[in-house]
């Protein structure tokens, strides 16, 4: 799962501000921002390398997919 602070990086990415521009928006370092992004592209990664895992082996997620909300 992403942690609030990285989901809010990524918004902060979608609205095209640059590393330095995240962290003087949330209070942190640049390498604090530069850190986030490596956590959640390395957890992106893992993620679609379990999802392929699981379909591979058959296994069907529909009954473990969260309603929204």
């Amino acid at each position: 799962m992403l942690t609030e602070k990285e989901i809010e990086v990524l918004r902060l990415r979608k609205r095209g501000l640059n590393q330095s521009e995240i962290a003087e928006k949330l209070g942190i370092s640049q390498p604090a921002v530069s850190s986030f992004e490596s956590n959640i592209a390395r957890k992106i990664k893992s993620s679609i390398e379990i999802f392929e895992l699981l379909k591979e082996l058959g296994i069907d997620l529909s009954k473990y997919r969260k309603e929204k909300k």
